[in-house]
């Protein structure tokens, strides 16, 4: 099974990246809105969260890269979850 995004504009499906499919296939088709696509998006932030998957980021041996290891030095931004 494979998911892909992909655009519908009332008459055609237009997919957002490449897709190989070596033969035909059964699909399904559903179709998000933007608002329930945010939600989907704020309850996977939350259950990533809540869940810890991140944690081990925090530990210093995760840290493997310095500001001297970029090619391009780019400004910290301040991302902001709105959950």
């Amino acid at each position: 099974m494979q998911s892909v995004h992909a655009i519908y504009d009332g008459e055609t499906i237009r997919f957002v990246d490449k897709v190989e499919i070596k033969k035909p296939q059964k699909v399904i088709v559903t179709f998000l809105d933007e608002e329930v696509q945010e939600d989907l998006n704020k309850v996977i932030y939350k259950l990533a969260d809540a869940g810890n998957s991140f944690d081990f980021l925090k530990e210093p041996e995760e840290d493997i890269y310095s500001d001297s290891d970029l090619k391009v030095k780019y400004k910290r931004l301040k991302l902001a979850l709105y959950l």
